[in-house]
């Protein structure tokens, strides 16, 4: 098996759909044959996708292959890795089924990409003495070598391969590590296990030019007297790959990749675990719910650079009894749930405003709309963990604020979550750190915001109910392991929706638990909510009885409410109150004309043209109980209930209309995509069987199925680039002439070849579409 290509058809259909289904990139579209297939798999965004997703041992073995010269055989490989050769065989078998290892375990091919993609330093080794070396001036090598006592030579290439050949025996440099330390003292061991740990470049104020070992003085000097440091440039040096293995034992990594760490656990009582994330996640759908209530009823402006203003989170925190970070937790997963989105608004522009969806959203059951919002929460890709810090140009990071997508935040929280599922129900974890150790085993590339993001998960998992005193929740077990039994296992912990309320004397009403929806919505127009807990208190006021009024409630059905939804009788002062407040009101109706007031009562006219605080509003009296303005109706109405009374706006036909507050809406738009969606096994099934046909296809084709057009060209650069092999190319340049030159290919990726061209002397890229003929050279 020459390329990759080769090694995918020998696969049959299971293996391909499974290659599929773990790299989906792969399928879409699906390729037309094997040949097209492999080259997708070995382009280097797809390569770049797949090895960042690999763990501790799968990258162990793939740096591995990248550090030795291939072919690579399986016993070197397991020489070089610190695992179980089991555990190694393993990997390998896993890397060949995704398509970035091929070949048998004497001739062992990493796929050419990998190599790039895990960069110069795999696991964190620096470069070997040959680059350096060659790097260096001659003079410096010819020194090193005088010191090193090893045969000189006139080629400077040639003694920097001596130089490397007797740092490869580890007794030889350990014997030149020992030399140093008995020189220097026991900085030299401590700054090389510094370098040995990774990274292995170091910046210093000034590097010495030019060092022996007869002239060193202090650790760094004796160091790169002996040839353990070399310089980079006047600031830089770097411990060589030959002397980093010595210290690391002779392997890739310091300690065993063959398991991650397993934190410690405790015992966790269940039904406590449960009780307390029920409790959470119950308050979580409450606050959310506040938050689209009160956002829809004033919503918040958009920042000119996006997001909320830091006043509007403070006083949303207040209102909600809960600290900024909190608050900007519950408005990031309104947004990710498609609850929250932005709106115009006539005078403000811009708006934070619920979506929609919110009225949807209230008809569900409180368990279903907590599994919507905790399963937003758990595959948005916005990096929560930033809010409330500062960006790279020192501002302010608010919630809702744009650009906060990261592609690697999903999956982190997904790896922080499947450390409580392995650890098992009803366990929890003794230290946030060891998840930390855990997750950063599974997700080794990527390490930025990864800690971070880690920590932070376990703070807001813990706010939304998934976990509780560091453990899994059962309805977050459900969450993570059968999303449609997490609302069953919810709902039977949550307190049921009550139908009733308790009517007090005071002009209170003691709501026992969260009400149905159309109480809770009734309760809301007719009284204000004076506190929250386990039950909530609404007041009712003169002002609060008037905005059921307005908004179109006859006093009859605002009686008829009460008695219907009070397991107390009526008090007689909320009876009271009801029939005062409608008795007042609309006894002045306003109209447009541009507007008009009418009363029932000359009296009370006369009251209103007497009243001093209302001459802005310009009224005139036609007749005994009418008065024209030219202000508004809304402008005259907002007037007379500033001036505490109570006037009914009604229509052209002396019907009244309802001037209950408007309730803004934002349209709502689907979080964009951070990620491919998984396959189904039919969906990958299914791209097999297409991959198949059309590798038929191309079998039948005349000429012996032997490819000629564009396909044919990128295979050939592809087997050239895995056999390091020099190419000719016919290539059309910018002016439009047809060239010819002679190239060494480095890669095959994005429409174009990156390769070495012989007539430049650099390493430039060809358009493939512009190669019209490749041959072999020599």
């Amino acid at each position: 098996m020459r390329t990759l290509a080769d090694a995918l058809r020998g696969w049959d259909d299971g293996a391909l759909a499974a290659l599929v289904l773990a790299r989906p990139d792969l399928a879409r579209p699906a390729p037309a044959d094997l040949g097209q297939l492999a080259t997708r798999a070995g382009g280097r965004g797809s390569v770049a996708l797949a090895v960042d997703r690999l763990d501790t041992a799968h990258l162990a073995v793939v740096e591995g292959l990248a550090l030795l010269p291939e072919p690579v055989s399986r016993a070197e490989l397991e020489r070089l890795v610190y695992a179980a050769p089991a555990t190694v065989a393993t990997v390998l078998r896993r890397l060949a089924g995704l398509a970035l290892v091929w070949g048998d375990n004497t001739d062992l091919r990493l796929v050419r990409v990998a190599k790039d993609v895990v960069g110069p330093t795999p696991a964190g080794l620096g470069p070997g003495l040959v680059p350096l070396l060659t790097a260096a001036r001659p003079a410096r090598v010819h020194a090193l070598a005088d010191d090193l006592q090893i045969a000189p030579a006139a080629d400077s290439m040639v003694v920097a391969t001596r130089i490397a050949a007797a740092y490869a025996d580890p007794a030889w440099t350990r014997n030149r590590i020992d030399e140093a330390s008995t020189a220097a003292g026991a900085e030299a061991p401590r700054l090389l296990d510094r370098l040995a740990a990774g990274p292995p470049t170091g910046r210093l104020g000034a590097v010495p030019p030019d060092v022996r070992i007869a002239t060193a003085t202090g650790a760094l000097q004796h160091l790169m007297a002996r040839g353990l440091l070399v310089t980079v440039d006047d600031r830089t040096v770097t411990l060589p790959r030959e002397v980093g293995l010595v210290l690391r034992g002779g392997r890739t990594t310091s300690a065993p990749v063959d398991a991650p760490p397993q934190p410690t656990t405790a015992p966790a009582h269940a039904d406590l675990v449960d009780s307390s994330g029920a409790g959470a996640a119950h308050d979580t759908v409450r606050r959310v719910e506040l938050v689209l209530e009160r956002f829809g009823a004033s919503p918040p402006a958009v920042l000119r650079s996006g997001g909320i203003g830091v006043r509007d989170v403070r006083a949303l925190a207040g209102e909600l009894g809960v600290d900024e970070g909190e608050t900007g937790l519950l408005l990031e997963v309104a947004r990710a749930a498609g609850l929250l989105g932005v709106g115009d608004h006539p005078e403000r522009g811009e708006v934070w405003a619920p979506t929609g969806d919110l009225d949807r959203f209230r008809a569900l059951p409180a368990a279903d709309r907590w599994v919507r919002l905790a399963s937003a929460w758990l595959s948005t890709a916005r990096a929560t963990v930033l809010v409330g810090g500062r960006d790279e140009h020192d501002r302010p990071v608010n919630p809702l604020a744009p650009g906060l997508e990261r592609g690697a935040v999903a999956a982190l929280r997904r790896s922080t979550l499947q450390v409580f599922v392995d650890v098992g129900p009803g366990v929890a974890v003794d230290d946030a750190q060891q998840v930390v150790d855990a997750v950063a085993w599974t997700r080794p590339r990527r390490v930025a915001l990864r800690d971070a993001t880690v920590l932070h998960t376990l703070v807001e998992a813990a706010q939304l109910g998934v976990l509780a005193g560091r453990a899994l929740t059962g309805a977050g077990l459900a969450l993570l392991t059968d999303p449609d039994k997490a609302a069953d296992r919810l709902g039977t912990l949550l307190p049921e929706p009550v139908d009733h309320v308790l009517l007090q004397a005071d002009l209170t009403a003691v709501a026992p638990g969260p009400l149905e929806p159309v109480i809770a919505h009734g309760l809301a127009l007719l009284a204000d909510v004076e506190s929250r807990g386990g039950a909530t208190v609404y007041r009712f006021g003169a002002d609060t009885v008037r905005r059921a009024l307005d908004a179109g409630w006859p006093v009859a059905e605002v009686h008829t409410f009460l008695a219907t939804h009070s397991r107390t009788p009526v008090p007689q002062p909320l009876t009271y109150l009801v029939d005062d407040a409608a008795r007042r009101h609309g006894q002045l109706r306003v109209g447009a004309g541009e507007a008009y007031v009418r009363a029932d009562d000359p009296a009370e006219l006369d009251a209103v043209l007497a009243d001093a605080s209302l001459a802005a509003l310009r009224l005139r009296r036609v007749a005994p109980t009418v008065a024209l303005t030219d202000a508004p109706a809304d402008v005259v109405v907002a007037g007379l209930r500033r001036a505490h009374r109570a006037p009914l706006l009604e229509g052209a036909d002396g019907c009244q209309v309802s001037t209950e507050p408007i309730r803004h809406r934002a349209r709502s738009r689907p979080a964009p995509a951070h990620d491919l969606p998984a396959l189904t096994a039919a969906e990958a099934a299914a791209v097999a069987a297409a991959i198949r046909a059309g590798e038929h296809a191309r079998a039948a084709r005349p000429g012996g199925g032997r490819d000629t057009g564009p396909a044919r060209l990128v295979q050939q650069l592809q087997a050239a680039v895995e056999d390091r092999r020099t190419v000719w190319l016919a290539y059309l340049d910018d002016t439009g002439t047809v060239s010819e030159r002679v190239v060494d290919p480095v890669g095959v990726d994005g429409g174009r070849l990156t390769a070495y061209d012989h007539r430049s002397a650099r390493t430039r890229g060809f358009t493939l579409h512009r190669i019209s003929h490749v041959a072999a050279v020599g």
